[in-house]
């Protein structure tokens, strides 16, 4: 019963899942660029004495629930899946942010200061010592943003985004478990697997770190 119409309407299904794994990549790939280069900004020297309040924001903002973003980026933009998109990337950012200016800020002053010694440039400090050495508590914010981002790409549905979320809230209005289940358990695969990979990246960037 539970796959009963993933298995018969098996085309819908596959379109819909690709929707929603669109959505979340393009989103994801957007929300980690900017939050890694923001991040970078504010843990630099001439910015760092801002990374504490930064932090404080960006922590307060998780608490805002998906639907509220998502219900502002449909007053911006309409409907469709640009304002899903603009709303997940927007929603997905504040992890990858707080990690990695957690992280830039977290090498050892000692470290930094090694490099610059040999003749590093803050540029080169940034790609060869502090991103390198930080790299396990970025991806934690990666992996929490992609989980995240996936569970409320299902909302994508309410303003016309497409994805998962279709086969749920239809379910929902014409009473099909099979429906709902089939949209459900179908997005707890993605995130699983998705959280699974990054997990595998996260432990080889510990094992580097560490040796």
């Amino acid at each position: 019963m539970i796959w009963s119409y993933a298995l018969e309407n098996s085309d819908r299904v596959l379109l819909l899942l690709l929707q929603h794994t669109g959505l979340f990549a393009l989103s994801m790939l957007l929300a980690v660029i900017t939050g890694l280069v923001l991040g970078a900004l504010i843990a630099s020297p001439a910015l760092q004495r801002f990374a504490g309040p930064v932090l404080s924001a960006t922590a307060a903002t998780q608490a805002i629930p998906p639907v509220a973003v998502i219900a502002l980026a449909f007053l911006f933009a309409g409907i469709g899946a640009l304002p899903v998109i603009l709303a997940l990337y927007l929603y997905s950012i504040v992890p990858v942010l707080f990690n990695t200016v957690s992280g830039l800020i977290s090498v050892p002053p000692a470290v930094v200061r090694a490099g610059r010694g040999m003749g590093f440039t803050e540029f080169q400090i940034l790609t060869r010592v502090r991103f390198p050495l930080s790299g396990s508590i970025i991806m934690a914010g990666i992996r929490s943003a992609a989980t995240i981002n996936i569970g409320a790409a299902t909302i994508a549905s309410i303003i016309g985004g497409g994805g998962l979320g279709d086969l749920i809230f239809m379910g929902l209005k014409l009473y099909r478990i099979d429906m709902i289940l089939s949209g459900a358990i179908l997005c707890a695969i993605l995130a699983l697997l998705v959280d699974g990979l990054l997990s595998l990246l996260q432990r080889s960037l510990q094992s580097w770190e560490a040796g």
